[in-house]
Formats: structure tokens, sequence, C-alpha cells
């Protein structure tokens, strides 16, 4: 349960708020302990989990005193909160000196000047270390800088019963590989009675910032992209997004739909009541934590983790890399000391058993190789599947911008405007924020 809220609070997780010129305010000197170069690491972890306070306080921060002979405090801070606390830091000139956040922020963060570049820190690792980390580091670049360390990632993929598919005649062992492929599976799966669903084919989540991660997977996973690559030009209203979105769109209206979630609360429900759980569905779309506490609630059932899926012709895609970061305070007096403390929880055993301890999916994408990957199939399937993940763009303003766009695609998926047009109605306002932020 722990795991979805804390999932939910990510990837719905606002833009910093308050004016300009609180969030640029420097300290002098800016963290806690006044500064003292020599002081004791401060850093602030977004979220509450008792397993991560534990880890952290029992396991990471001895390590790095020992690693360095300096301490560190660390203070845990709830999602919904952070941004307001760290507003009030910086302003004060009372933040940390490392604080964690998702990455739908880090844009934001970089443009009021509140985040410490980490190239040249990155420069002193070894390349292969680097390589090993490149999936979540890709989530914290904005205009080609890093920003943000990763220290947990994410996906999106199918998890579906293969019970049903052997009711109906396909291979669970072959499953679908392609869109096309999974919306024929679905029509097959769908159980209907006249215009009803009794069970869906698949069932998509339906929260604003779900739509929008779906809509980006089939989008990247069509060809398209969602910006240019200078983040000047919005591109998701292209040929490739239309056919994303009408793909996207079938699953619902038409002669024969097969999910019948939209406005469904499917992202709140604990997983015991998943609709894959109770069998409302035979596939569903989510991330990797949520997939193994279904997988836990339900040992009984035969569930099963598909790749990252391609439309015909294209590259495999889905959204996902990193999905919490740490980041240096560029008023901190104390930023190689920070940096020091990034590259001890970034050991391969360290990130490993951080990953174990609080339920996520590991950073490093050698992680294939520990027995906590290997003992958790939807684990073991988002790192055998990093390559195909990828982060939304980081340009200022994303969070406003990805809202705009989920607005949009649910009105698209309602039947109540056409791909088309809610693509090109939600490309001229994104255009809008973009020009703000620029």
């Amino acid at each position: 349960m722990h795991h979805l809220n804390r999932r939910t609070a990510l990837t719905a997780s606002a833009v910093l708020i308050g004016a300009p010129s609180l969030l640029s305010a420097c300290g002098g000197g800016g963290s806690s302990n006044g500064g003292d170069p020599d002081g004791d690491l401060v850093i602030w972890f977004p979220g509450v989990n008792p397993a991560e306070q534990t880890f952290v306080n029992e396991v990471l921060i001895p390590a790095y005193t020992e690693a360095s002979g300096r301490g560190a405090t660390a203070t845990f801070i709830d999602w919904p909160d952070m941004s307001t606390r760290l507003n009030a830091g910086f302003s004060a000139g009372t933040g940390p000196d490392i604080y964690g956040h998702g990455p739908a922020a880090v844009a934001d963060l970089v443009g009021f000047g509140r985040v410490e570049p980490l190239d040249s820190y990155l420069e002193e690792l070894d390349p292969s270390d680097v390589e090993d980390l490149q999936a979540g580091l890709d989530g914290g670049v904005v205009d080609e800088v890093h920003y943000m360390f990763p220290i947990a990632a994410t996906g999106r993929q199918v998890i579906y019963n293969a019970a049903h598919f052997t009711e109906v005649g396909l291979d669970p062992d072959k499953p679908p590989t392609t869109f096309e492929g999974l919306k024929e599976a679905a029509d097959a799966l769908a159980v209907r009675d006249g215009d009803d669903l009794n069970r869906a084919g698949i069932v998509f989540n339906t929260e604003i910032a779900a739509l929008q991660q779906a809509f980006s997977s089939m989008l990247w996973a069509h060809g398209g992209e969602m910006f240019s690559e200078d983040t000047t030009s919005v591109l998701f209203n292209s040929p490739e997004g239309v056919a994303a979105l009408e793909w996207y769109v079938s699953l619902y209206q038409g002669d024969s739909p097969v999910d019948n979630g939209l406005g469904g609360t499917w992202n709140d429900l604990p997983p015991a009541q998943s609709p894959l759980i109770t069998e409302d569905t035979s596939m569903t779309f989510v991330d990797p934590a949520t997939a193994t506490q279904i997988m836990a609630a339900a040992p009984e059932l035969d569930l099963r983790i598909m790749d990252a899926l391609s439309f015909e012709g294209f590259e495999p895609a889905a959204f996902g890399g990193a999905a919490t970061g740490l980041m240096i305070n560029p008023d901190s007096a104390r930023k190689d000391a920070a940096w020091e403390f990034f590259t001890v929880f970034a050991g391969p055993e360290l990130s490993s058993q951080y990953a174990e301890e609080v339920g996520n999916v590991p950073v490093r994408a050698s992680a294939i190789d520990t027995e906590y990957v290997k003992n958790s199939p939807a684990i073991a399937s988002a790192v055998e599947n990093y390559d195909a993940f990828r982060p939304n763009p980081n340009v200022a303003g994303w969070t406003q911008m990805r809202d705009t766009l989920g607005k949009y695609l649910e009105q698209a998926l309602n039947g109540q405007v056409s791909p088309a047009e809610a693509l090109d109605t939600a490309a001229a306002e994104v255009e809008t924020i973009l020009a703000k932020n620029s």
C-alpha cells in the first residue's frame, strides 16, 4: 500500500511553488549548520517510508561516515510538503546540502538556480559506473547538463493473467510484443454481455499524469517525440502522435471497446482490490512496484510481465527511468562532501540493498544479477527493459504542460473530441507555456 501511495505522489508531484525571487534567493552559505564546510551533511529525503528511514539512518549514513569521516543528518519530508519546505529553506538560507525530488521538478529547480550541475563530478566516475547508471541519470538532464543523481527507477509495462490467455486460446508464453498485438489480445480476452464488459481485456490508469505517461509511451513507440530536440517546439501532435492516440482511443470507443476503466479509481485501490486480482481485467499497465504488490497479494494467480512494446516497424519504448533523485543545493558549503555521499549511496551493494529494503527498482542496470532482482519478476523485467524506458522531457513548466496534455487526452478517450483535435488544442496551449518559461 505504501509504495502505491508514494508512486502516486511521484507522478503527480507539482513544480516548486513560489515567486522566482523566493526560489532564486541565496542564503549566504545557504545550508544548515551555518554553512560550515566541515560540518555534518544535511539531507532532506522526500517521503516518510519507515523502511527507507531505517535504511538511511542505520545503514547509509554510517557507511558514509565510515568512508568520509564526516557525519550526516537526514530529515524525511512528506511528498506534498517537499516543495513548500524547500521554498522556505532556500529563502531563509537554511536549506539542506542535499535534497530529493522527482524528475518532474528538475527543470524548474534549474530555472530558479536551485540545483548544482553534476557533470564535473560525473567525469570523476569510472565510465562503466556512468553507463551502469545511465538510465536513471537521463532523467535529470536539462539542456544537456546533469543535475539529479538517481536513487530509484521506474517504468511502465503490461502485467497479464496467464490463465486468461490460455482460456481464450492465446499462448501465455508468447505475449504480444506490439501495441497492435496487445489490442488483438485484449479483444480476445474481453468478456462481453451485449454492450457491457464483464471483463476488460486491459485497463489503463486514468489519473491525469498516468494518461500522459501512457500516451508518451505509445508516442515514442510509434517513432514520435514530445518536443523538438531543443525543446522549443511541440511535436506530439505529429502524424505519429495522432496514430498513437487513435490506438489509445480505440481501447474505449468504437464497436468493441476493451477497457472500461475511464473515470475509475484503479490507482488508489489496495493491491488486493486491483481489477487484475478481482479478475475484472486480464491485463493492466502499471509500474514495477505496483506490479510487485499485485503479485504478492495474489500468489495463486499466474501473473506475468510483458516487455516494453512497440508499434510495428518501430523500437520498443515506455515511460520510465529515474523515479526519485538527489540534488545538491548550490548554496551548500559542502558540495564535495555531498558528492561523496552520492558515490557511497550509488555503490553496487548499497544501492541494491536500498532497492530491496524499500521495494524500489534499482538504478543500476547491473542489479539484474542480484538475488533481489532475480526473485522479483516485475523488478527483474523493469531492469531488463531499462534500454526501452524514457523519462519525460525536462523543461520548465513541465507539470503544467503534462496536466494540460492529460486534460485533452481524457477528452479524446471519452470521445468528446477527435485525437487530432485533442492534440492540436493541447499543442497550442503547451506552446504558450513553453514560451512563458523560455
